[in-house]
């Protein structure tokens, strides 16, 4: 069993988009999906949505509870929404590059599930950071239910490729212009929260983004999100 000290160095030293091709909006250059990307959906949905998250950042642990089963249910299974997953890195570092390794660690096929698991376990993988407790025992736990060995999950942690993908996608979520998580890439351009002196509010393309006229409050829950996917669906950001 590795050392709390010895884990936090090998992994801290590691380390959305339309179908819609008729809008003449300027597209986000990160819409296009990638070699090595993570998506769940057809490939012909009508709408592509990329979003960034952290294994490290709570409101993305919320998102992932309270919304993404409901946008998974209504329009990722019925083939209206192509999702693409790319992880970033936030603060814990440490933390939040291993849950990425882990995640890539894991058969394409298991990658969402453990993307699920690493959300459902963030709460208790800070609490036992914090009490100097066993993470790697949390993070092994997380494994075997994705069907990864102990020693397996250590050869990743251990591993300078995969310890490279980490900063690798960093960099790559600093060039895509990615101002923090969750993050979305959707009807050509970013989606992200704005925090203002009025509430939260969902920006896009760096301006309010409005529906039926009025600025979108930044809730977590599936109803308000599956509102913000049908907007875009219906191309009726193309009247903003």
């Amino acid at each position: 069993m590795l050392a709390k000290q010895t884990f936090s160095r090998v992994v801290a030293g590691a380390v959305l988009a339309l179908g819609l091709a008729s809008s003449a909006l300027a597209q986000h250059q990160a819409q296009a999906e990638r070699p090595n990307d993570h998506a769940i959906g057809s490939e012909d949905a009508p709408l592509l949505i990329v979003e960034y998250a952290s294994y490290a950042c709570p409101h993305c642990a919320h998102f992932q509870e309270a919304v993404w089963p409901t946008v998974k249910s209504d329009f990722v299974d019925t083939g209206e929404v192509r999702w693409i997953f790319r992880p970033m890195l936030t603060n814990p570092v440490p933390l939040a590059g291993a849950g990425m390794i882990l995640a890539e660690c894991a058969s394409d096929e298991r990658f969402f599930d453990a993307t699920d698991l690493l959300f459902a376990e963030q709460s208790t993988i800070f609490e036992t950071a914090r009490s100097g407790g066993d993470v790697l025992g949390v993070y092994n736990r997380i494994g075997a239910a994705v069907g990864l060995r102990e020693e397996e999950l250590m050869g990743c942690f251990q591993d300078p490729a995969m310890n490279e993908d980490v900063n690798a996608a960093a960099m790559r979520a600093g060039d895509d212009g990615i101002p923090g998580t969750p993050s979305f890439i959707i009807g050509g351009s970013l989606l992200n929260i704005v925090h203002g002196a009025d509430g939260n509010f969902w920006h896009w393309n760096y301006e309010p983004l409005l529906i039926n006229g009025e600025r979108v409050p930044a809730e977590f829950d599936g109803d308000s999100f599956s509102r913000i996917v049908l907007h875009f669906r219906n191309g009726s950001h193309l009247e903003q």
